[in-house]
């Protein structure tokens, strides 16, 4: 909603859209340090930042060049868990944050509902805590009650206006379609999908893996040092073990999307898994990141906030060791934000010479949806065999029915009818294969360009 007033406001263009939203997600990662108890303590900036930096890392199958709202969801999950936490003593103020939150959390994505559950539980769980103490329990019940169920008003009003207007919807939530996509799938391909699933899971280059285990080793090095090194009682372990709740039901429920609500022939390769599964890392790593916040916090040896000074350590080593565990944060924060800027740097240099570049400049944005059948036309064989091709040009060309190929190594016959089986034929660059064949058919070879199949086959 933010990024559509945005363009209300400034217009509607791709950057404007690109700037309403990382203004959104600024505001969401601003609200995060909101946990901090003690913003004079470098360390604890430096730790969070440095966590936020890392965030770009295991966000590359999203990026923040793009509308995917994927890296949104976790950012705006965690500012509502971190602004409850700030207002946890004022029933009224945390609930009016709770319903807004909730509300624009859940008109980004359906598969929102997850991470609204979240923030819902947290403040159920702080409002039950925030009643024993009310005189006024009554109200006070109704309140949170109110907030509970107006939280998902404005979805449900936009599930009707979505119903009432369009009788096509990609995301529409039916019971009938889940039954029809799950009964497409056999045995032997459910257990193709689930083999695949666990290995990509338990496999160490997958790179949402490798964020869980890193959320395992920060919160277990944490516990370990502030336990034995600094001997103070923590309940990290808790708090870990609630990520790692909170992250298997999110896998099971990715694992039920490729069951129930994804074709097969997606499925059987996980579209999108790094997309969707690189959510719950962020989701995972922000989490521990305010639970570490406070955790440190408490384990400083001064813990009167108005006596903290330059001389509020326990000795000279353990000053230098805060300075330079400091100075290291920070250092590594600023490495892997120059690193994502040189990514999405080196995405723009080359975006004009990928099949996506391509597909941009030759057709634009189609906005009105059809039914054409497309053939794409590139000797990229790499995009096409890992179905970017097709998966981009459906979105750009705005039809369901966009197939990429690279191989045209087939008789004349059989190439006759591969182009009659198109409405039209997409050629991205020079293809050796398919202008011999061309030439073949009408002895004329073809630029780069959109065709109608009956322009092909006009001599024929």
């Amino acid at each position: 909603m933010l990024v559509y007033f945005a363009t209300y406001l400034a217009g509607y263009s791709d950057s404007v859209l690109m700037i309403g939203q990382f203004a959104l997600i600024l505001s969401c990662i601003y609200a995060m340090f909101s946990v901090v108890r003690d913003s004079s303590r470098i360390l604890i900036i430096a730790m969070l930042f440095n966590i936020i930096a890392a965030f770009n890392h295991f966000n590359k199958a999203i990026r923040m060049n793009n509308l995917l709202v994927d890296f949104l969801l976790p950012l705006l999950a965690l500012a509502g868990i971190a602004g409850i936490y700030k207002m946890h003593h004022n029933l009224k103020a945390m609930s009016i944050y709770t319903l807004l939150v909730v509300s624009a959390l859940t008109l980004v994505k359906s598969s929102a509902i997850f991470f609204a559950a979240i923030i819902l539980v947290y403040y159920l769980y702080e409002s039950i805590r925030h009643l024993f103490r009310e005189k006024s329990k009554f109200k006070s019940s109704l309140l949170v009650l109110m907030t509970s169920v107006l939280s998902f008003m404005p979805i449900w009003l936009w599930n009707i206006h979505v119903k009432a207007n369009f009788p096509v919807t990609k995301h529409e939530v039916s019971v009938t379609s889940y039954q029809e996509i799950f009964q497409a799938k056999d045995g032997t391909i459910i257990h193709q999908i689930t083999d695949l699933f666990i290995d990509t899971i338990r496999s160490l280059s997958t790179v949402s893996t490798q964020g869980i285990l890193l959320v395992q080793v920060m919160m277990i090095g944490a516990y370990i040092i502030i336990r034995w090194g600094i001997g103070r009682k923590n309940s990290i372990l808790w708090q870990l073990a609630l990520i790692n709740i909170i992250t298997i039901i999110y896998y099971i429920g990715i694992y039920a999307m490729f069951l129930f609500s994804m074709p097969t022939e997606e499925a059987l390769y996980l579209a999108g898994f790094d997309r969707y599964a690189s959510s719950m890392v962020i989701m995972a790593l922000g989490l521990a990141g305010m639970f570490l916040a406070r955790q440190i916090d408490y384990a400083f040896y001064e813990q009167r906030i108005d006596h903290r000074n330059f001389k509020s350590y326990k000795s000279i080593k353990t000053k230098k060791l805060y300075q330079y565990t400091s100075i290291f944060l920070l250092f590594s924060s600023v490495l892997l934000i120059i690193s994502e800027s040189g990514g999405l740097l080196y995405n723009d240099v080359n975006y004009q010479t990928s099949a996506a570049g391509e597909v941009t400049s030759i057709t634009g944005n189609h906005m009105t949806l059809n039914d054409d059948r497309y053939l794409i036309v590139t000797p990229n064989k790499e995009e096409v065999d890992n179905y970017f091709v097709g998966f981009f040009g459906k979105y750009w060309l705005y039809s369901p029915n966009v197939d990429g190929r690279e191989d045209f190594n087939m008789s004349l016959a059989e190439f006759k009818d591969l182009i009659a089986s198109y409405d039209k034929i997409m050629i991205l660059e020079d293809h050796y294969t398919f202008n011999e064949m061309t030439e073949l058919l009408n002895g004329i070879t073809y630029q780069p360009g959109i065709y109608t199949s009956k322009e092909l086959l006009s001599n024929n």
